[in-house]
């Protein structure tokens, strides 16, 4: 799943396995979730409103 993130905060993620750039999108300002239970469902939920509001 691709979410909006703010660039700094972005490195910080990526440093998760199952955070990574985000396939065909900007890469500085995306990030790609890999759902397969790597990433609590909190942390997702978190990261989608984060994502809302860069977007809105």
């Amino acid at each position: 799943m691709n979410v909006k993130c703010d660039p700094a905060l972005s490195g910080i993620l990526r440093e998760n396995n199952a955070i990574l750039p985000a396939y065909h999108m900007n890469k500085e300002h995306w990030i790609s979730i890999v759902l397969d239970g790597s990433v609590p469902d909190e942390e997702i939920f978190h990261l989608l409103d984060l994502s809302y509001d860069l977007t809105r």
